[in-house]
């Protein structure tokens, strides 16, 4: 029985130390390995200037290029409902209730909103999470409320944008 354990003990050092390809103490490499950027990082805007800091473009949803409203951030890759999208525009006024449905996630839909609405001078007043994520945004004259939710597996989030004027 003694006999055993040892040659299973011998076995199992002489594996151990030839299985390895080196063992910690004879390294003699101290160069460390070079890291991957990670998916999403960052990345340089293309079209930069050799001579300048090159802009960094954001990860996350790009904005789209044909917006109902000017100044209403729309990401790519959402469609319009139009049997539920309501809009009234004078010279003087914008009223509008925007429905989109989308394949992007809930969380992608309210981070594009969260990191856009900034730069068109929204300010944001208020976000909740409960049955998708609400967030309310104003600007002088002008409110912008915003819904996301999901409407079940398989089938696409529903956007839900509504531009009212602000009450004096």
């Amino acid at each position: 029985m003694k006999r055993t354990a040892a040659a299973a003990n011998a076995a199992l050092l002489l594996f151990l130390f030839t299985g390895c390809e080196t063992l910690p103490w004879d390294r003699q490499d101290s160069s460390v390995p070079a890291v991957e950027a990670e998916p999403g990082a960052l990345e340089p805007m293309p079209g930069y200037k050799a001579s300048e800091p090159a802009p960094m473009v954001q990860p996350g949803l790009p904005l789209a290029t044909n917006q109902r409203f000017p100044d209403v951030p729309l990401p790519v890759g959402v469609d319009e409902d139009f049997e539920r999208t309501y809009v009234y525009e004078t010279r003087d006024i914008k009223i509008g209730r925007l429905v989109y449905t989308s394949k992007h996630s809930v969380n992608e839909l309210a981070e594009f909103y969260l990191r856009e609405c900034p730069v068109a001078d929204w300010r944001l007043v208020s976000s909740m999470q409960a049955e998708g994520i609400h967030m309310l945004f104003e600007k002088p004259g002008k409110r912008l409320e915003i819904s996301v939710r999901g409407q079940g597996v398989g089938r696409s989030n529903l956007l839900v944008l509504n531009l009212t004027p602000m009450d004096s």
